[in-house]
């Protein structure tokens, strides 16, 4: 593997994200959510960053990873990168490394209202970064299974919505648990949970499985699209 590739690739979305005001505000959109109904309830206010942190990510990693690729695959800039001798794990890091950083941006932007302190801090952004990988994976195998950029995006918005909102249904309703456990947007809802009510953050093998389980899956899935697909087909 190629750093200086992975830089190029890194650099070249750096640019193409500055350019595109649009995408850049997705970063935004959920966070700034947050903040209006957190100012305009009285009570019960922080429900909100336990519901919309979750989807926040996956908005973020898996929607724009997905995008990105498809964009890319439609407008024939990632058969040039291939061609360019950029593998595609080059690829994946250089647009995941960007990505990421964003995504942790963007959620830091609940750290006021959520109140985090000292060693939770450590659990906060682990969290993150490991629900963003599993994310940006799941997404990298959307957008190779898309034709175009919209068909990406309409792949995306019913996966987001199930796999964000099951935290809540699980919460909710005890038949959804058993299943929202099995997701890392759960476990990190509880950690989240954890964090806001002042308690001690759980890590337990349990949790640590489920995000292990969740990242083997997702690479599973993509290693086995993209030998059928191949991104430089």
């Amino acid at each position: 593997m190629s750093i200086n590739h992975v830089i190029a690739v890194y650099k070249k979305t750096l640019m193409d994200m500055g350019r595109n005001k649009r995408q850049l505000l997705f970063f935004l959109m959920f966070p700034i959510m947050t903040y209006c109904f957190y100012f305009l309830f009285k009570t019960g206010k922080e429900m909100f960053s336990l519901i919309y942190l979750p989807i926040n990510i996956l908005f973020c990693s898996l929607n724009i990873m997905a995008s990105l690729i498809a964009e890319e695959k439609e407008k024939g800039t990632l058969r040039s990168l291939m061609f360019a001798n950029v593998k595609p794990l080059e690829y994946f890091i250089g647009n995941g490394l960007f990505i990421l950083i964003a995504t942790i941006l963007s959620c830091s932007l609940f750290i006021p209202l959520i109140k985090i302190s000292g060693i939770n801090y450590i659990y906060y952004f682990v969290s993150i970064i490991l629900s963003s990988i599993c994310s940006m994976v799941l997404g990298a195998t959307i957008g190779i299974i898309s034709k175009n950029q919209m068909s990406a995006n309409g792949i995306c918005a019913p996966i987001t919505i199930i796999i964000g909102m099951l935290p809540t249904f699980g919460a909710i309703n005890k038949s959804f648990l058993k299943i929202s456990k099995l997701l890392y947007t759960t476990r990190f809802a509880d950690t989240v949970a954890e964090i806001i009510n002042k308690l001690k953050v759980t890590i337990n093998y349990e949790i640590i499985l489920t995000y292990v389980l969740n990242f083997i899956i997702c690479i599973t899935i993509f290693s086995l699209v993209y030998k059928k697909k191949k991104l430089d087909d």
